[in-house]
């Protein structure tokens, strides 16, 4: 929902929550998009030190009290550590559970950047001493349990560099993260269960609809459309539920929702890991036929709403059935070119982060060189890997303050080229918003932007917007930048990725009641 790759989850066009030289940040999730879920990880991991420097250590296990417990198998349960990456804090959340006989699973869960924990390939515990590695990430962990047991002093190590990393043990488990914009029952309104599928397709999607008690007769309803990565039907990152939020208060104002999970995500079936953003537009278009279905919806009067990602994926469904869709819902949704939007995410990340503007006009050039490759109608792969070498041979040519404030680069580099050959990342760079905005010539349209949004833009985005529904003859939109936002729509200060999960917030309540009083005018 992030937005976008890298997928950019700081997902979302970027797909996670993480920095990448070529992709943006992307949440991603589920069995079928597990194997992109650790590429993007072990990019973040990373290339995270390419943005803000060397971590340094933010040793929780200091604070750990004296009374805490200790595990009695020595090391099962949860132990948390944070790296400190500049003015960004990167939490770590190791679980681990004896099998027998002194041996143990685990998983690994970064929880600035996505819930889905990884397995770990092997763990072992000899006198106190503690390894375990994750294959996949080529990332490992290696420390010693202090003697009070509650503390693990040690290492990790990835792509040739090894940080200071001290866990400390939650006896309790991992403390849960306020969030009390979270709908807790019991709900003023009905919620049920449900699923469809495109037409011809063999995959279901499942999500879960809400409808406004009260009243016979039938009500709007609106369709919740994800940013990138692999989306539950809440949107959940960071602990945070934009989706549950929005639809909790939509309904309570007397308007159906619809969220759904995406597809190999959750209770929904098929594959994630090869579908583009076009694929989940015949998703999305099925999730609006199915409410239109409903005998509680008034299908004159059905809209939607995209976040990120989902902002670019709404117009393409409104293009494609204009007689199906009553308004549009844009929440920093982008209006300018897939390239373009990696292109000034990229140097505003690296910007907020401090980098050196020598180090952030490098990793343009690369990237501006990268894409003028991938954007042919017939890459030559070949050439993105020369252009790839090139880069890494600069890199090893600056001075060694420079060098090593880029050395996270090099490793990366080789897990971002194969991110590059995806599907999903090849349709994405070429595609243009305004291909299917400027085919809205009557759809009344919404679309809100985060004044520190870092991944979406607000200014060139909203510029390119307004364009395209211009040259349409579109007098039916309004656009506007929300002060002091991010691009979740929370009130921050940086408006990083990384700051997302320390806000309490979920959705400013301002941005709820805007969205919920432009649709209730746009509809009625």
């Amino acid at each position: 929902m992030a937005f976008l790759s890298v997928r950019l989850s700081v997902t979302d066009p970027p797909r996670t929550t993480s920095l990448s030289l070529v992709t943006a940040p992307a949440l991603l999730r589920s069995r079928a998009g597990f194997d992109r879920h650790r590429l993007r990880l072990a990019a973040l991991l990373s290339i995270l030190l390419l943005a803000t420097g060397w971590f340094s250590l933010v040793n929780a296990a200091e604070s750990t009290p004296e009374s805490a417990a200790a595990p009695r198998d020595g090391l099962g349960g949860t132990w948390t550590g944070t790296l400190k990456a500049g003015a960004a804090d990167l939490p770590l959340v190791f679980q681990f559970s004896p099998t027998g006989g002194g041996n143990f699973t685990g998983t690994l869960t970064s929880t600035a950047q996505s819930p889905l924990p990884l397995p770990f390939s092997q763990i072992s515990l000899r006198d106190r001493e503690v390894k375990a590695s994750i294959d996949s990430l080529g990332g490992r962990f290696e420390g010693k349990i202090a003697a009070n047991g509650r503390v693990i002093r040690g290492e990790w190590t990835q792509g040739g560099h090894t940080l200071p990393l001290d866990l400390a043990y939650q006896p309790g488990g991992a403390p849960e993260p306020r969030r009390p914009q979270t709908p807790r029952p019991p709900h003023p309104y009905r919620s049920e269960a449900v699923t469809f599928a495109p037409p011809g397709a063999d995959h279901r999607l499942s999500g879960t609809l809400t409808l406004p008690e009260g009243p016979t007769g039938r009500v709007p309803g609106i369709v919740l459309i994800s940013g990138s990565g692999p989306q539950d039907r809440d949107e959940t990152i960071f602990g945070h539920k934009p989706f549950a939020v929005i639809a909790d208060h939509l309904t309570r104002q007397g308007i159906a929702v619809l969220r759904y999970d995406d597809r190999g995500t959750g209770a929904s079936t098929g594959t994630f890991e090869y579908a583009t953003t076009l694929d989940f537009a015949d998703d999305a278009a099925a999730a609006a036929a199915h409410l239109a279905s409903r005998p509680e919806i008034d299908p004159a009067r059905v809209g939607l709403l995209g976040h990120s990602e989902g902002g670019l994926i709404a117009p393409i469904v409104a293009a494609r059935h204009p007689d199906r869709i009553a308004c549009l819902v844009l929440l920093a949704g982008p209006g300018l070119r897939g390239d373009e939007i990696l292109l000034t995410q990229t140097r505003a990340l690296l910007t907020a982060t401090g980098q050196k503007a020598a180090l952030i006009d490098l990793t343009e050039r690369f990237q501006r060189a990268l894409f003028a490759v991938l954007t042919q109608p017939a890459p030559d792969v070949n050439k993105a890997r020369e252009i790839a070498a090139t880069f890494q041979a600069e890199i090893a040519a600056l001075s060694p303050d420079d060098a090593k404030a880029l050395a996270q680069a090099a490793p990366a580099i080789e897990e971002s080229m194969k991110a590059l050959q995806t599907p999903w990342f090849a349709r994405f760079l070429v595609l243009d918003p305004g291909d299917s905005l400027r085919q809205l010539s009557q759809t009344p349209l919404l679309a809100l932007f985060g004044e520190r949004d870092l991944q979406v833009l607000p200014e060139p985005n909203l510029a390119a917007l307004r364009r395209h529904l211009e040259a349409a003859g579109n007098t039916r939109f309004t656009a506007e930048i929300r002060p002091g936002l991010n691009h979740l729509f929370q009130k921050a200060t940086t408006g990083l990725p990384t700051e997302y999960s320390q806000i309490e917030t979920t959705i400013e309540p301002a941005v709820l009641q805007r969205i919920a009083g432009w649709i209730a005018e746009a509809v009625r």
